[in-house]
Order: C-alpha cells, then sequence, then structure tokens
C-alpha cells in the first residue's frame, strides 16, 4: 500500500505563529525560533564545509574530519529537537567529549606554537568556509545563552556549542597546515 506524502504546507503559520515539538504555539520572531534559526544556517554552513572535504579529501584523516563533522551534524538535529522541546530526542552527552578527544590530536598534530600568533581568516579555501561556520557557531552560543535566561538550558547544551567552536578553530588551523596553506598574520 503506498502512503501519500504530506504538503510541505499547513497553512498553520500563516498568521505568524508556529508550534514547538510540545505543541506550544509561539510567535514566530521568539527567540527560540531565532535560536533554531541560526542552528539550521549553522548546520547548513557545514554542509557546505563537509563538501570542501570531499574535494580536498587528500588522506584518510581528512575523510575522518569529515566523518566527524557529519556526526557532528546530526548532533545539531538532535540539539534543535531539544531546543524545540521535544520530549524524547535529546543531545548525546557524551558528544563534547568526543570533541575535547579530536581538538587535543589536532592540537598536538599543530605542535607547540600554532597557537602564540592571531592570523587573518582563511588561508586555504576549506579553511575559509570553517571559519565563516566558527562565526556562525559563535552567533548560536551568544543566541542560546539568551536563550537559556528564558528556559532552562541544559549545561552540556551550552558546552557542546562551545566546544563545536574551539573544533573548527584548531581544525582550519590544521587544515592549513595539511595543505600547506601559508597563513596571513594579523598585523598591528
Amino acid at each position: 500500500m503506498k502512503t501519500s506524502l504530506k504538503k510541505i504546507y499547513t497553512k498553520t503559520g500563516d498568521q505568524g505563529k508556529t508550534a514547538l515539538i510540545s505543541g506550544e504555539r509561539l510567535p514566530k520572531n521568539s527567540l527560540v525560533f531565532e535560536v533554531l534559526g541560526t542552528l539550521d544556517e549553522f548546520n547548513a554552513s557545514l554542509g557546505l564545509v563537509v563538501l570542501k572535504f570531499k574535494k580536498v579529501a587528500k588522506t584518510d584523516i581528512f575523510l575522518q574530519e569529515q566523518a566527524l563533522l557529519i556526526d557532528l551534524q546530526n548532533e545539531l538535529f538532535k540539539l534543535g529537537a531539544e531546543i524545540a522541546a521535544s520530549p524524547r530526542v535529546k543531545l548525546a552527552d557524551d558528544f563534547v567529549e568526543k570533541l575535547e578527544k579530536e581538538i587535543d590530536f589536532l592540537q598536538n598534530d599543530l605542535g607547540d606554537n600554532w597557537r602564540y600568533k592571531f592570523v587573518l581568516p582563511g588561508g586555504s579555501e576549506l579553511s575559509a568556509f570553517l571559519d565563516l561556520s566558527r562565526t556562525i557557531c559563535r552567533r548560536l552560543e551568544r543566541r542560546i545563552v539568551t536563550l537559556d535566561n528564558e528556559r532552562d538550558i541544559r549545561e552540556v547544551v551550552l558546552q557542546f556549542v562551545n566546544r563545536i567552536s574551539d573544533y573548527l578553530y584548531a581544525l582550519r588551523t590544521w587544515v592549513n597546515k595539511e595543505l600547506k596553506t601559508e597563513e596571513i598574520e594579523f598585523k598591528s
């Protein structure tokens, strides 16, 4: 038996309100939807990063980073469900630790002196996309902190989003090293 697809439009939001997963209807300009929209924008930017990783997949380690980014995108969907008041879907508590382990790996591979200079965003095209994603992630973090003043946000959510931007910065720097791209240092 074939089931028909539901229409993408519901007409329930035509008056400027929409519902959270919990069923609570709020104005579309509510802070929670600003957070969800920024989360969606961030995840979309990571989609571009994943595509760029495919184009420069020089080694297996690049493929491993690409796989971690896809895992991260899945976790971001869980985060969205949690922010939208899902009673069942929650962000995995252990993903912060997974990111920290990867940051440690990248930092160790970069050596001791990598973090003692300020560099301009970019370098390689892939790193430029990582920088863009990182800045969107930082905006998401600011929006979630603001939402935390209205609703009770689990501490792991704040840790998760903060750690993502750390990971993306370490990753962009590591990518430039692996691609032998010269960084442009900030000149004061």
